[in-house]
């Protein structure tokens, strides 16, 4: 019988959008823009007013240009994570690329808290069957969770057929650790994370709130988001020129990623006011306690 839960996790993963996108779509490499730092601090406030505490996967690259964001984050009670070094995704990389950048930015952030980090997601959820070799090298470095699971058939992502539950996974290496997926809802002929990112930017307010309602009914919710959702101010003129040059693909896909932006912040402000969150390391420890978690064997690749 399935148990009815009342909290969900809200997670920011906290990147600049500006300098990935110069990067991925222009072939530009920059630093990460103050603006992360802007429209994290607002996300902060909102939490803040609304008495949540939160999970922040924090890239490296950010932690080391700006850490004093990383210390107010930490000062103000919210759980500090991993989320890669660059925002490279893992299949990109080799294991051992992937290795050396899961460490640096480990360290980068450990040596501003002072404190150990229990939980990583990978960037864009880039755990995937192809990539499950990952998993070794996250509880290696001593994570305790990871959060990089969609159980979907997505276009970058997703790893269809994996368990939406919060789990144990013993690993062919010997080694385990505890995952907690992205919760899917099923939308017409597939499922989709819906809490968050993109879905929760393009879907009305009473879609998302449907859907976290759906889920809590089998196990908790996890909220996902990045600073820049909420970035509704005009981009800088490099990029702009860097899009006029752009093929027609590019700056479809670009146009598409703003679409709607004006309604994140109120969309985020009801969630807040009409759900229950916390931080995920706590939803993760309060299911474990009052659930018998599975464990789910992963032969790596």
């Amino acid at each position: 019988m399935a148990t009815k839960h009342d909290i969900s996790a809200f997670t920011i993963d906290v990147e600049d959008g500006i300098n990935i996108a110069m990067r991925d779509h222009f072939n530009v490499y920059m630093p990460p823009t103050d603006r992360v730092v802007k429209n994290t601090n607002r996300l902060l406030q909102l939490l803040d007013e609304n008495n949540v505490k939160a999970t922040f996967f924090i890239l490296g690259q950010i932690a080391t240009h700006f850490p004093e964001l990383v210390k107010d984050i930490y000062k103000e009670g919210h759980e500090i994570g991993v989320h890669g070094h660059d925002h490279i995704q893992l299949f990109k990389f080799t294991p051992e690329e992937a290795r050396l950048d899961l460490e640096k930015a480990k360290k980068s952030i450990e040596d501003i808290t002072g404190e150990v980090v229990k939980g990583f997601r990978a960037p864009a959820f880039s755990v995937m069957p192809a990539t499950d070799w990952a998993l070794d090298i996250i509880a290696k470095a001593g994570f305790s969770y990871d959060s990089s699971i969609v159980p979907a058939r997505l276009g970058r992502y997703g790893w269809p057929g994996f368990s939406s539950k919060i789990q144990k996974l013993a690993l062919s290496s010997g080694l385990e650790i505890i995952e907690a997926p992205l919760p899917v809802v099923k939308m017409l002929w597939k499922y989709v994370p819906a809490c968050g990112g993109g879905y929760l930017r393009m879907f009305p307010y009473w879609f998302s709130s449907r859907a976290l309602k759906s889920i809590l009914k089998k196990s908790p919710g996890i909220i996902y988001m990045h600073p820049y959702e909420i970035d509704i101010d005009k981009y800088p003129d490099y990029y702009y020129r860097e899009m006029g040059s752009a093929s027609l693909k590019t700056r479809l896909r670009l146009k598409s990623i703003r679409y709607n932006k004006e309604t994140v912040y109120t969309k985020l402000k009801k969630l807040l006011q009409e759900h229950s969150f916390d931080r995920l390391d706590n939803v993760i420890n309060s299911y474990i306690e009052h659930n018998d978690i599975e464990t789910n064997k992963i032969n790596l690749k």
